[in-house]
């Protein structure tokens, strides 16, 4: 199980961008699914050939939990500066974390909670991305 923490400001901000944008990017497994595939489902899986046709866009406004460099959120706004991140603690840009590069889709209105000064905290497990705040008293 993986644990990461992120500052409620960072997270605030890049929530703002995302509802802000004229446009939002999908994660792959959005498009995937947006374009009626499941490869959960053996026989589509079987019978699929790798090619999605969907744009890409259209998403609900949210962040990505990406590892590709270092563990960070960026929202899924389409035009965006490429500094607009927030960086796990202790997880720059130049630590290695994972396998694989990974996307994870975390919806902005299960972000609604979250406070300038408080801690988002996401934990990861094979199957689940959970969200919990640490809120100074």
């Amino acid at each position: 199980m993986e644990r990461y923490e992120f500052e409620g400001a960072e997270v605030l901000a890049l929530v703002l961008e995302s509802r802000g944008a004229k446009e939002r990017l999908m994660t792959e497994a959005q498009r995937y699914l947006a374009a009626g595939i499941d490869l959960l489902a053996e026989q589509q899986a079987a019978e699929w050939d790798g090619e999605v046709d969907h744009p890409g866009t259209g998403a609900d406004p949210g962040l990505w939990l990406m590892n590709d460099r270092g563990v960070y959120l960026r929202s899924n706004a389409r035009t965006r500066d490429a500094d607009s991140v927030a960086y796990a603690r202790g997880y720059r840009g130049d630590i290695a974390v994972g396998d694989e590069p990974t996307c994870e889709f975390i919806d902005a209105a299960t972000l609604d909670p979250v406070r300038v000064g408080d801690t988002l905290v996401v934990t990861l497990d094979e199957q689940k991305v959970r969200l919990s705040l640490i809120r100074p008293e």
